[in-house]
């Protein structure tokens, strides 16, 4: 199918827009223009369509707590027999099976996905996680925490420490955000809620650097930085209270109208007639809503205040606050609109069915046409076949693959290599990386797949340094720190160190080459100095900067990055969860985990999936080789590499399970990989 421009698509959506959109009986409404100047031509479409039925319809809407997926709009619907509107959701805060657990962002993005696909409008916000924090932490200690005057000009000023740790924050959610952004799925983004309150760390304060200040700011991070196109801004304020420690008026905490698209207010009682006066002339034209209600409106209140685009119940309060015969009464009024009401369900599949199909480009901005190319080859075999693979030892640069054609005749679809080079190799560090790359080249032009992992020394170490010494040591948590800070000592060894590994790097770039690129692998284990360091200064950090290193400082556009793990585990002295050392889904391509055994019951390609939100996944055979039945029964697996082999050793017993694997109709060698992908998949 032939990508439509933005402009085209954006005309096809509103044609189709007005030709089905039955809510628009009356004069057309003024054209609305979204604060993003950028924005899709789906979140513009979706703003258009609020801007139609502001006075005419009130959409019903439903939250939901991160960890319960969609209960509460089940819920909703057991008692009136209709889904709401709005699907509702937050990226919670917390740890473990809480209702608010961080571990459930991966399903959310999945569930969020599904409800848009079902005709529900889409609503986030999130409770953030003070930024002198990492997560998980506790609601009461974090959320509705508080900063020292010091540190809340600190978190606006750029460049500061505490700056910086806010953009890391920002930037995980940021990466789900860019997920929905690529599904083409529009969201009524609405951070920072209830501005004007005194109980979150980010509300209550006024003036030219207050709370407008930090909205503004992550507006300009996630509009002009991440290009999240996708949203539709959403400001949120509390019911204003007269007294000292109440709410405060609107006014004083509004960022302008040139940063929200729509205008919302909290209501948890009276739906007193000057909030709505109020927020309507703050508005100016905008569309308004009700961000979160405890007991529903009533249709006397909504007759009497008919902008309310919409409204959203929180989570519990659908059975705790409205009777249900006043429930029903309001969701099967005229003026409310349902999920599958035509009013609201022909317009939005309008939206969907003119969107152009999710792209799938690189994570590194200005990639390369060869990783646009094999990043396009990875994703059309997920769900279809495995690309074989095989990692080589460096010692021997090709021996370990040669050893598989010797078998069967055929050349596996991956080229592995590990550019960390050890002392134990017995050669100079430059001359062995030297002959990883002039054999990766070869390989390539043979029509392989390159993947290069990089286990790399200890930066305290010289290189070369012994393996179990160096790569399998550790940093001290002085140390750690040191090699995070910009300018110390460690981290120009650091640099220097990534530096040298760049080199190598560029020099496959030069020659076209694409690689699948491995750095760091199993950070959530304990077998390496980079590993086992949970939240966003730990592992995930050294991940981000070895990133920003290679990309921004050395411009390499050839790399896929693919965050690799090992498998996750409830042994204290095991490896963690993923989602403690994850970088972020905006510097990762892809993801893999390491498996040495294998467990029927569990299928790791569904929970990799799931964690990865759609990216593609891989796997690495460190232990025995499965049946082709794995293959079979774990059917998410874009690509598998098997562990490298001692070249000193005779070619070992495992040789039979590689030829029955390699056997399998599922398993895509290099020339039949080469031959699905095109005449030009190796020379682009």
């Amino acid at each position: 199918m032939t990508r439509h421009s933005s402009a085209a698509r954006l005309a096809a959506l509103l044609f189709l827009f007005a030709v089905l959109n039955a809510a628009a009986q009356t004069a057309t409404p003024p054209a609305s223009v979204p604060v993003n100047p950028h924005a899709s031509p789906e979140a513009r479409a979706l703003l258009q369509y609020l801007y139609s039925i502001s006075g005419q319809y009130t959409l019903t809407g439903q939250h939901n707590f991160p960890n319960h997926i969609a209960r509460w709009t089940d819920r909703a619907y057991d008692f009136t027999g209709k889904y709401p509107a709005l699907f509702g959701q937050d990226f919670g805060f917390s740890a473990g099976d809480d209702k608010d657990s961080v571990l459930s962002r991966p399903a959310t993005i999945k569930e969020v996905e599904r409800q848009w696909s079902k005709g529900a409008i889409i609503t986030f916000t999130w409770h953030a996680v003070r930024p002198t924090e990492d997560e998980p932490v506790t609601f009461r200690d974090s959320v509705q925490g508080h900063l020292s005057d010091y540190e809340w000009n600190e978190l606006l000023t750029p460049g500061s420490p505490l700056y910086n740790r806010w953009c890391d924050q920002v930037d995980v959610i940021a990466g789900y955000l860019k997920q929905l952004r690529d599904a083409r799925v529009p969201v009524l983004w609405r951070p920072y809620h209830e501005i004007n309150g005194r109980w979150f760390w980010w509300n209550g304060r006024k003036g030219k650097r207050g709370s407008a200040a930090l909205y503004r700011q992550l507006y300009d991070r996630f509009v002009n930085y991440h290009k999240l196109d996708n949203l539709i801004w959403v400001w949120n304020a509390n019911s204003p209270n007269p007294e000292p420690n109440g709410p405060g008026p609107f006014a004083d905490y509004f960022p302008g109208l040139e940063y929200a698209d729509v205008l919302s207010v909290d209501i948890y009682g009276e739906f007193k007639q000057s909030y709505y006066d109020d927020l309507l002339a703050l508005a100016a034209g905008k569309p308004i809503a009700l961000g979160e209600v405890g007991a529903l409106p009533s249709l006397d209140v909504l007759q009497a205040q008919p902008k309310w685009t919409w409204f959203m119940t929180w989570s519990e309060w659908v059975e705790d606050a409205t009777p249900i015969n006043t429930l029903s009464a309001v969701y099967h009024a005229p003026n409310l609109l349902t999920r599958d009401d035509p009013r609201l369900a022909q317009p939005l599949a309008a939206i969907r069915n003119a969107s152009a199909p999710p792209s799938r480009e690189p994570v590194t901005p200005h990639a390369s046409s060869g990783a646009k190319l094999l990043l396009a080859r990875l994703y059309a075999s997920s769900g279809k076949s495995v690309l074989s693979g095989q990692e080589n030892n460096p010692r021997s640069p090709a021996a370990s693959t040669e050893q598989i054609f010797q078998s069967i005749g055929e050349y596996p679809a991956i080229y592995g290599q590990d550019l960390g080079v050890t002392k134990e190799v017995g050669i100079e560090v430059a001359a062995v990386r030297q002959a990883i790359v002039d054999e990766a080249k070869r390989q390539h032009l043979n029509h392989a797949i390159v993947s290069l992992t990089w286990r790399a020394a200890r930066p305290t170490d010289d290189q070369p340094a012994a393996f179990a010494q160096s790569v399998r040591g550790q940093l001290t948590d002085f140390e750690w720190n040191e090699l995070l800070k910009p300018g110390s000592d460690l981290h120009q060894r650091w640099c220097a160190q990534v530096d040298a590994a760049a080199v190598s790097l560029k020099q496959l770039q030069t020659a076209g080459v694409p690689v699948l690129w491995r750095p760091y692998p199993e950070p959530n284990g304990n077998k390496f100095w980079w590993a086992g360091r949970k939240g966003i200064h730990g592992s995930a950090a050294l991940y981000r900067q070895l990133y920003d290193r290679l990309v921004n400082y050395h411009a390499l556009r050839n790399l896929i990055w693919v965050w690799e793990a090992a498998p996750s585990g409830p042994d204290p002295i095991g490896s963690g969860q993923f989602s403690d050392f994850f970088p972020g889904l905006s510097y990762v391509d892809a993801l893999a985990v390491n498996l040495e055994a294998f467990n029927a019951r569990f299928r790791s390609d569904t929970f990799l999936a799931l964690f990865g939100t759609g990216k593609a996944i891989g796997v690495g055979l460190t232990g025995a080789i499965p049946d082709p039945a794995f293959f079979e029964q774990q059917s998410l697996w874009t690509w598998f590499l098997v562990a490298p082999d001692d070249p000193n050793a005779p070619f070992p017993a495992r040789s039979e399970a590689l030829c029955k694997l390699y056997a399998d109709e599922r398993i895509l060698t290099r020339a039949a990989e080469a031959s699905s992908a095109g005449p030009d998949a190796s020379s682009k």
